[in-house]
């Protein structure tokens, strides 16, 4: 896999910015870096020209809110893995809902949210999902989430699809987790 330095430069900065605002002790907010995987049906795939767009890094930054809800903006494009793809880059807001079970180790929440897609035409989707935080540690978690992306656009290039993305969170201040029952 080749890094286009402007791939290298978004991570450096992203990296450099997480040291930076983990100083803040009043900071409600999480960072992440993920693997994302948009995925078209074979049919689609016929028209688009392609059924996986894989997208790495996928970058997100959440702020908590209140009673269990919290606001998440990701961005991803897919060109550093496939240069083909240049021209895809997908733009995300969502509002989550955690159960009120953001100080536990695991955070399953459900999620409903938008997103602007550039690709050979620009669209909008309508997204509906789910996912689970499992923080391993009181600052780093792994996040694993997926969505159906409804897009009512009738043009051939951009379908609903799914969008399935891995990676790591970090807060930026330690969580006060509850304790496993086994660590008790």
């Amino acid at each position: 896999m080749r890094l286009n330095k402007n791939s290298l430069l978004t991570v450096l900065a992203l990296i450099f910015t997480i040291s930076f605002l983990a100083q803040s002790k009043e900071s409600k907010w999480t960072a992440g870096v993920s693997y994302a995987l948009a995925k078209y049906t074979p049919e689609q795939s016929k028209i688009m020209g392609y059924q996986f767009v894989h997208q790495f890094p996928r970058l997100d930054v959440s702020r908590h809110l209140v009673n269990g809800f919290s606001l998440n903006a990701g961005v991803a494009a897919g060109q550093v893995i496939d240069p083909q793809l240049n021209k895809y880059l997908t733009l995300d807001a969502t509002v989550r809902y955690d159960f009120n079970r953001s100080d536990y180790n695991a955070v399953p929440y459900l999620l409903l949210g938008v997103s602007s897609i550039n690709a050979l035409i620009s669209s909008s989707t309508l997204n509906f999902g789910a996912g689970n935080t499992l923080w391993f540690s009181q600052q780093y978690g792994v996040n694993f989430q997926a969505m159906l992306r409804y897009s009512s656009d009738k043009t051939y290039l951009q379908k609903s699809h799914k969008y399935f993305s891995v990676g790591i969170v970090y807060s930026f201040v330690p969580r006060n987790l509850v304790r496993r029952v086994w660590g008790r």
